[in-house]
């Protein structure tokens, strides 16, 4: 069963048995997935999922760094989680905290040269761990799905 939302309402629903049956999966799957990614990385000495995350976040992002609120949704951390992720990263000297030159309240992140190249040497092998948690278990249609799928649930509900 597909139902398609009207865009502004908030009629009220029950969910169908398929569609709760299809957000366990996504969460059951997301969850172990992420779990089974920091034991692949533990056991080689590698960054944990979440920091790697937040170094390729800040190394897509501007040379002037990224303000914490921001990184936060982009890497989709709450502001505690990565608040103990950028302490672990500060503390290997993979990122710095700098005052912002238009708002000396506020803080932007900036990856350090010694993050870059641990970001560029761990790479391989987190690609890898997506390949062997995720990638390898899909055919190509299923990754073709789920991208369109996730793609429009990411966009739908990005202005909430």
């Amino acid at each position: 069963m597909t139902t398609q939302p009207i865009p502004g309402t908030r009629k009220k629903r029950k969910l169908a048995p398929a569609e709760l049956r299809a957000w366990i999966a996504f969460m059951r799957a997301g969850l172990r997935m992420t779990r089974a990614m920091d034991r692949d990385a533990e056991a080689t000495g590698r960054l944990l999922f979440s920091e790697h995350h937040i170094l390729a976040t800040l190394n897509e992002g501007p040379p002037e760094g990224i303000r914490p609120t921001e990184l936060a949704e982009q890497a989709g951390l709450t502001k505690s989680g990565l608040t103990r992720a950028l302490d672990r990263l500060e503390t290997q000297h993979l990122i710095e905290r700098r005052v912002c030159p238009s708002d000396a309240r506020g803080q932007l992140i900036v990856m350090t040269a010694q993050g870059q190249r641990v970001l560029k040497r761990s790479a391989p092998a987190h690609f890898r761990s997506i390949a062997r948690n995720f990638a390898d278990h899909l055919t190509d249609r299923e990754v073709e799905v789920i991208t369109t799928a996730m793609e429009r649930v990411a966009e739908a509900t990005a202005s909430r």
